[in-house]
């Protein structure tokens, strides 16, 4: 994305999936999208760096009950059937929840981004942030007994060499990922030593995009989209392209997009003074939510702007949320897909 910078200090604390995503994919350095306060990382840390985790899950040493996976860092040793698990970064956690798999801590991105039907669940595993989008706590870690840490390569101010002495800590290569909530997934299952425990939801994710396409054609054919969240910093909000995560997952479902959206890769930063500009030829405008419906981050001010309120979509109330806009799994995946049904069932 044309590169937007993460929240720093001064911005509302995000989650490391929702700030990565958000910052853009093009730029993982720049990430912070689920998670601002736990990127970048002790980069002289760890053997070496590269690869795709989990590549190598099925190397065993089975006297000592472990296997070597690939990760950011190289390959690493893991438990053969790790049972005290730490997830650092959304991506990693959500691929546990998709798994019917509970880690015994996550990262704090605050609950309002957590979806309804994870947020039980959540709200009852140790946190182990700096409050909420703080930074990893070490002491909190520790004191969870983990075997094994997971998290991504680009989150900044990461200890990992103390998080190394722990157990071992498995970087998944988010920066080299075009659809971080499929490649996440996909890898934190390899690295748990699972790695076909989710065939069943590609197959629900595989289905359900056939079944949109088949049943919506004709709305499809006619109805074209913009993609948006408010974002962090005043004045500006975020316009997401087709080659975005959520970009790609309605592209799959037979989305066409508006210029806007169709003439960006990613994402990237936009001055409300464009709002016009950019969304005026817009049918309708899908974005992204905070589990109560409301839309997530600075997202009230924008739609707040007469220069919003006056888009054809805003009068048509074409305007459609979603809290899987920055999906972070395959059931996220498959949510964004449930509510643009519900979208298309509308127009």
């Amino acid at each position: 994305m044309s590169l937007p910078p993460g929240p720093g200090p001064s911005r509302p604390a995000r989650p490391a999936r929702r700030t990565l995503l958000g910052a853009g994919a093009a730029g993982a350095a720049l990430f912070g999208l689920a998670a601002c306060g736990s990127g970048g990382s002790d980069s002289d840390a760890g053997p070496g760096s590269g690869g795709t985790a989990g590549t190598k899950s099925g190397a065993k040493d089975s006297a000592k009950g472990t296997r070597t996976v690939d990760s950011a860092k190289g390959p690493i040793k893991v438990p053969a059937q790790p049972k005290r698990v730490v997830a650092i970064n959304d991506f990693p956690m959500s691929a546990m929840f998709d798994l019917d798999q509970t880690p015994v801590g996550v990262f704090n991105a605050g609950e309002e981004y957590v979806p309804q039907r994870d947020l039980d669940r959540w709200k009852k595993i140790p946190k182990v942030s700096n409050g909420v989008g703080g930074a990893i706590e070490v002491e909190k870690v520790a004191a969870l007994r983990p075997d094994l840490i997971i998290g991504i390569d680009v989150q900044a101010n990461l200890p990992y060499s103390q998080l190394s002495q722990l157990a071992p800590t498995v970087l998944l290569p988010f920066s080299k990922s075009k659809a971080p909530w499929r490649d996440m997934a996909d890898q934190t299952a390899a690295v748990l030593g699972v790695p076909t425990a989710l065939d069943q939801l590609k197959k629900r994710y595989t289905q359900r995009v056939a079944d949109i396409k088949q049943k919506y054609a004709a709305v499809l054919g006619r109805v074209h989209w913009d993609l948006l969240q408010g974002g962090f910093d005043e004045g500006q909000w975020w316009l997401y392209g087709a080659g975005s995560p959520i970009g790609g997952i309605l592209a799959d479902a037979g989305a066409q997009f508006a210029t806007a959206s169709k003439r960006l890769p990613v994402q990237q930063a936009v001055s409300y003074e464009l709002v016009t500009g950019k969304l005026s030829d817009a049918d309708a405008i899908f974005y992204y939510t905070t589990n109560d419906g409301k839309p997530a981050n600075l997202g009230p001010k924008l739609f707040a702007q007469k220069s919003f309120q006056q888009l054809p979509a805003t009068k048509a109330k074409h305007l459609f949320g979603s809290i899987y806009f920055l999906p972070g799994g395959y059931e996220d995946a498959i949510g964004a897909l449930d509510d643009f049904e519900k979208a298309l069932s509308a127009l």
